[in-house]
């Protein structure tokens, strides 16, 4: 699943969630968030929807723009 980074920074940013705030609703561990977050890892479709969640967002909201 390709998320936007800049996306999901900003959905972090206005749900002011931390990355231990998305570890703890998620149940994922810090690394993978991180690396999520990162950009090192691309998640899982559930992973994504596991984030998508804690942030409060639909899962759409955090996708790539199809060019």
């Amino acid at each position: 699943m390709n998320l936007d980074l800049q996306k999901l920074k900003i959905a972090q940013a206005k749900a002011c969630i931390s990355v231990n705030d998305i570890v703890a609703k998620t149940g994922l561990g810090r690394s993978t968030i991180s690396k999520i977050l990162n950009g090192v890892n691309t998640p899982s479709v559930k992973s994504a929807g596991l984030i998508a969640r804690a942030l409060n967002v639909d899962i759409t909201s955090l996708l790539k723009d199809e060019d």
